[in-house]
């Protein structure tokens, strides 16, 4: 048990590291580790994130709480939380430490503007891999795609995907409000 916690710690503490940006920026790596480990699959990890989601939190915490419960029952999920938190204490406190120090650097703005872009790259890659799974009967980068153009696309989360974007882009709804909604319409027109 103690290697499986271990082997948890290391993974999470690693995503933590690297996983710039927001949790929605993390959750392609927190996949792809995921999946290399057979912790999860595809459909697992995409009903993972709606519960990350619809849970208070950061979806990336939510997200490595619910794949370390999965592997080794409520120590696996506390020491995964543990792990990608503790990155981030660590590193705001250095970074708080110098920033001031360089807010008019040059460099430093350089570094923070070449991260911006991979966070969006990364939050892309998120939406796509979490659509895969809900909006799409497959792969959205495939041949099939072209070849059988609307039966490809799952009508009615497409309609809820495309009501609560309309919704958030024109309205201040709250977000557990629309998830509310959402998750309503699924289970009236879903079955």
């Amino acid at each position: 048990m103690i290697q499986i916690l271990w082997l948890l710690f290391s993974i999470f503490f690693g995503i933590g590291f690297f996983g710039f940006g927001s949790g929605f920026a993390m959750l392609p790596l927190i996949f792809q580790t995921v999946s290399d480990h057979g912790f999860l699959t595809a459909e697992e990890f995409s009903r993972m994130v709606v519960i990350s989601q619809a849970l208070p939190g950061s979806v990336a915490a939510n997200a490595v709480s619910y794949s370390g419960y999965i592997v080794a029952g409520i120590p696996g999920a506390v020491v995964s939380v543990l792990a990608i938190v503790c990155v981030s204490f660590i590193l705001v406190t250095i970074v708080m430490k110098f920033l001031d120090r360089f807010r008019s650097s040059g460099p430093v703005n350089a570094v923070f503007a070449g991260i911006r872009p991979v966070s969006i790259g990364l939050i892309g890659a998120a939406a796509v891999m979490i659509s895969e799974n809900t909006l799409y009967f497959g792969s959205l980068i495939s041949a099939e795609w072209a070849a059988r153009g609307l039966s490809y696309l799952d009508i009615v989360p497409c309609v809820i995907f495309a009501a609560v974007f309309i919704l958030v882009l024109k309205t201040k709804i709250s977000p557990f409000i629309l998830i509310l909604l959402a998750a309503l319409a699924g289970a009236f027109f879903i079955r």
